[in-house]
């Protein structure tokens, strides 16, 4: 009898916590009579500062390596050319003296820790707040940033 108690008194809880939720976010829960959402139609918030899908801004990029080497499941993957003069600026004023055909990150090797952003020099690779990127295909979830067009012929 008592664990039948505890048990209902489990269900009432969260109850009356999923309707304090629906007074709070009234938009996310319009749906009369509904507690939960419907995912693919209604997106919940996301919070700012969540660690999500990672981005890279390449023209930003001076190839410095930090972040390659501050991953600790190495899923960062960098090659880098040097180039023979400075080859422009980033956004912060720091010259930007390599080429990098190659700047892969394998988001099913990731672990979102944010590591990687937090050393980068110039703030080129963040977190943006996209979290719904499902694939079948593990090779989809590598993203190329590398900039193989402005690479010169060797």
């Amino acid at each position: 009898m008592r664990s039948l108690w505890r048990g209902l008194w489990l269900a009432l809880r969260h109850l009356v916590g999923a309707f304090r939720l629906r007074k709070r976010h009234p938009s996310q829960y319009a749906i009369a009579g509904t507690v939960t959402l419907a995912y693919p139609h209604v997106q919940p918030s996301v919070p700012e500062n969540g660690h999500y899908r990672l981005h890279v801004a390449i023209e930003d990029c001076i190839g410095c390596d930090l972040c390659a080497r501050a991953c600790p499941v190495n899923c960062i993957t960098i090659e880098k050319r040097k180039a023979p003069q400075v080859i422009g600026y980033a956004s912060d004023g720091s010259p930007r003296r390599f080429y990098l055909p190659r700047f892969d990150i394998d988001h099913a090797l990731c672990c979102f820790c944010g590591l990687c952003t937090v050393v980068c020099p110039t703030e080129c690779i963040t977190m943006e707040p996209t979290y719904a990127y499902a694939t079948a295909d593990r090779g989809d979830l590598v993203i190329r940033f590398g900039d193989s067009g402005a690479v010169p012929a060797q």
